[in-house]
C-alpha cells in the first residue's frame, strides 16, 4: 500500500476515536434532561433546612396517560388551603353545569284587595345565590338592579300596603352558614362568612381605622361601611410597625351583633380598611328591601323579619306563596371564574351547597361534601385518606393528597365542562396567585394552577403543556415550613418550571 494512503487511512482512523471518545466524554459531563433536573430539585428539597419540619409533597403526570413524571410523598393527606376550591368548583361546573344559575324569588301569602293592599307578608326566597350585590359582576346584580325590578313587579300589582311583614327566608341552606371546624380567630372575618341562603355584598362590611403615633398605641375606629348601628364593637386594636400590614382579628358568631376587635394596623395610616362578616345577611338584606319600599311609598305595617326568627318565636305562615318575579344569578360559568381566580370563599360554599340541593335535596354543608365526592369516586378517584370539611379550603382539617389532586385535574379533562373549568384558573405570568410567578419562561401564559396560602401551607395545583408537547397535571402542597412565604415561593417556582421543561 502507498505510503500516501496509509497515512490518510492512519488520520481517518484517528478522527473516528477521537471522536468516539469525545462522544463519551459529553454523555458524561451533559446537563441531565427536564425531567432529571426536576428529581434532582426534589432530592435536594429534602435535605433543604427550610422543610426539615414541613410536611410536603410534589406530583407532575401526563393527563393522557396517568403516568407519573416525577413524584415525592404524593400519597400522604395534607392541609390543601386554597387549592381545595379545584375539588369544589370542578365538581360545581361538571355536575351543574356552566349554564346552572341560582334565583331569588319575591313572594307573598295572603291576598291582595283591590285598593292595593296586600294582606300577608311579602317574602325574599333565597335560592342560596352568592353574587347578590357583588361588585365582580355587572349591574344586573347591584342591590339597586334587583330591588328595582321587584318594585316594578309589586307597581304592576298596585300593591302600596303591606299589612304584614317582609320576610327573609334563607331557609334552602342551614342555619348555620360555616364549617364547624373554622377557627375561632377566623369567624368574624370577612373571608370566614359563609353561606347563606340569602346573601349580599359578599357578605361583608368595612372598617376604617386611624393608626396611632406611636407603636403601642389605640388605633381609632374611625368609620364603617355600610353603617351597621346594631353591630356593637369593643376596640383593643392598636399601632403597629410601618408597612406590618393588615393584623386585625374580628371575633364574633353568626347571629350575634357583638363584635371583638384585637390586632394592630400600620404606623401613620388613616384610613385603614379591614373587612368583616355580616352577622346575619338575610335580616340585613330584608331591612335594605323595607326601606327601599318604604322610599318608594310601600310600606310593612310590621317591618320586617326573617324565616329563622319567626320559627324560633313559634310563629310561621304556612300558607302558599304566589311568586311575583325571580331574579337569577350569572351562569357558573362566570360564577366559577372569581372563585379560582380571586379564591372568593363565599363562593365556593355556595357551590358546595347547591350542589348538595341538586344531588340530595338538602343544603347541608353535609350533603354538598357526600355529593362531591361521590362525584369524584365515580370518576375514578381513590379518595381513602381525603377530609372534606369544607368548599374553599379554610378548614384546618381538610385533607389531600397531592396524587388525589392530579387525578381530579386529569378527570377534569374528560369532562364537557372542562373548557369552562380552565378558564377560571390563575395563568403564570398574568392573573390570579400566579400572576407575579415564572415571567418570561416556557410556563409564561402557559402554566394554569389555582393557588392557596394559609399560615404555614403553601400550594400550587394545575396544568401545563410541557415541552414535550404532552398535557401535564401537577400539585404541589407544603405545610409547616419555617421560612417566609417569598423564600418558598422562589422555591416552589423551581419545580413548577422543570415541570413545564420535561418532555
Amino acid at each position: 500500500m502507498p505510503k500516501t494512503s496509509s497515512i490518510k487511512l492512519f488520520l481517518f482512523l484517528l478522527i473516528i476515536m477521537i471522536g468516539y471518545y469525545a462522544d463519551r466524554a459529553s454523555a458524561q459531563t451533559a446537563t441531565p434532561d427536564a425531567t432529571q433536573q426536576l428529581k434532582n430539585e426534589i432530592e435536594l428539597l429534602k435535605k433543604d433546612a427550610d422543610l426539615k419540619h414541613a410536611a410536603w409533597s410534589v406530583i407532575a403526570i401526563e393527563t393522557a396517560t396517568g403516568n407519573t413524571i416525577a413524584e415525592y410523598n404524593s400519597d400522604i393527606g395534607l392541609e390543601p388551603a386554597s387549592v381545595l376550591k379545584i375539588v369544589t368548583t370542578g365538581a360545581a361546573i361538571s355536575l351543574l353545569g356552566p349554564a346552572y344559575t341560582f334565583t331569588t324569588k319575591l313572594q307573598y301569602t295572603g291576598t291582595i284587595d283591590s285598593s292595593g293592599v296586600l294582606h300577608g307578608n311579602l317574602y325574599l326566597t333565597g335560592g342560596g345565590d352568592p353574587t347578590i350585590g357583588s361588585k365582580r359582576f355587572g349591574k344586573e346584580v347591584s342591590i339597586d338592579s334587583i330591588f328595582n325590578n321587584f318594585y316594578l313587579e309589586l307597581k304592576k300589582y298596585k300593591i302600596r300596603r303591606i299589612i304584614g311583614k317582609i320576610v327573609a327566608d334563607a331557609s334552602i341552606y342551614e342555619d348555620n352558614p360555616m364549617s364547624y371546624s373554622w377557627g375561632w380567630e377566623d369567624v368574624g372575618n370577612y373571608y370566614a362568612s359563609g353561606a347563606w341562603g340569602l346573601n349580599v355584598n359578599e357578605n361583608y362590611y368595612r372598617l376604617y381605622f386611624d393608626a396611632g403615633n406611636i407603636v403601642g398605641q389605640s388605633a381609632k375606629l374611625a368609620n364603617m361601611e355600610p353603617d351597621m348601628p346594631e353591630i356593637k364593637f369593643i376596640n383593643h386594636v392598636t399601632t403597629g410597625k410601618s408597612g406590618s400590614g393588615d393584623n386585625v382579628v374580628i371575633f364574633g358568631a353568626p347571629y350575634n351583633y357583638d363584635r371583638l376587635l384585637e390586632g394592630t394596623v400600620p404606623l401613620g395610616r388613616k384610613n385603614f380598611d379591614v373587612d368583616g362578616s355580616i352577622p346575619d345577611p338575610p335580616s340585613y338584606l330584608a331591612g335594605m328591601f323595607s326601606n327601599f319600599l318604604a322610599q318608594k311609598g310601600i310600606k310593612a305595617d310590621s317591618s320586617y323579619s326573617t324565616l329563622r326568627e319567626i320559627i324560633l318565636n313559634g310563629k310561621q305562615d304556612t300558607n302558599q306563596r304566589q311568586t311575583l318575579a325571580v331574579h337569577y344569578s350569572p351562569p357558573l360559568s362566570e360564577i366559577i371564574v372569581p372563585t379560582n381566580l380571586k379564591s372568593v370563599n363565599l363562593f365556593a360554599e355556595a357551590l358546595l351547597k347547591a350542589i348538595g340541593c341538586a344531588k340530595k335535596n338538602d343544603g347541608s354543608l353535609s350533603s354538598g361534601i357526600e355529593a362531591v365526592r361521590n362525584f369524584w369516586i365515580n370518576k375514578g378517584v381513590n379518595l381513602d385518606g381525603f377530609a372534606m370539611e369544607d368548599g374553599c379550603g379554610l378548614s384546618r382539617k381538610n385533607k389531600i393528597s397531592t396524587h388525589q389532586l392530579a387525578e381530579i385535574l386529569r378527570a377534569l379533562k374528560t369532562e364537557k365542562s372542562f373548557t369552562s373549568f380552565e378558564k377560571s384558573l390563575p395563568v403564570a405570568g398574568k392573573s390570579g396567585g400566579m400572576a407575579s410567578i415564572l415571567n418570561g419562561t416556557i410556563a409564561e401564559n402557559n402554566m394554569k394552577a389555582k393557588t392557596g396560602n394559609m399560615e404555614k401551607i403553601k400550594s400550587y395545583a394545575g396544568y401545563v403543556k410541557n415541552a414535550g408537547n404532552k398535557d401535564v397535571a401537577f400539585a404541589i402542597i407544603v405545610n409547616n415550613y419555617t421560612c417566609n412565604n417569598a423564600v418558598l415561593k422562589q422555591k416552589l417556582e423551581k419545580l413548577m418550571l422543570l415541570i413545564a421543561k420535561t418532555k
